[in-house]
């Protein structure tokens, strides 16, 4: 899909079907959403989170530039718990290989009240009491993840299928 004067990746797409799930104590995030949107079959389509967690780990940009070299490009971030979830949100579909891709934020808050957001590490983050969430379907569109030469990191390259 072009868009005159916008430099960007577009493909269009149409909401499709809706899980709504609550994850229980001691199920990691990640994994969870990972295997409800495995189990409905989903290609592609959007997360949207909101809980606590007993612990969680974000990482994010160091550099301006991504030259491949996670540990030196990122920096990783450990919360101890309690962490409330204030938002999790994110994308999925597939790599150009068929693999299942997600990339799911979060915004995560400790006791103190500190703050910190970034790309949630899978494993890191186990529910505490409870995660509610929505996995919205988009039908006829895969966000395919691929990687950009240019950042040397999966990113989205919408395609119709």
């Amino acid at each position: 899909m072009d868009v005159p004067g916008i430099e960007c990746r577009a493909a269009m797409g149409r909401p499709g079907r809706l899980i709504a799930a609550r994850l229980l104590p001691g199920q990691d995030l990640i994994e969870g959403v990972t295997a409800l949107i495995k189990a409905a079959e989903f290609k592609s389509g959007s997360v949207s989170a909101i809980g606590s967690l007993r612990s969680a780990s974000v990482a994010w940009a160091r550099k301006m530039f991504l030259d491949g070299d996670i540990k030196n490009s990122g920096v990783f971030y450990e919360m101890e718990g309690p962490v409330e979830l204030g938002l999790g949100f994110g994308f999925f579909g597939h790599n150009p290989d068929g693999e299942f891709f997600m990339h799911l934020h979060g915004l995560i808050q400790d006791k103190e009240g500190n703050m910190r957001c970034g790309n949630l590490v899978p494993g890191s983050a186990p529910v505490l009491a409870t995660v509610e969430l929505t996995v919205q379907e988009i039908e006829g569109l895969d966000m395919n993840y691929t990687i950009d030469p240019e950042w040397k990191h999966h990113f989205p390259w919408p395609i119709n299928i």
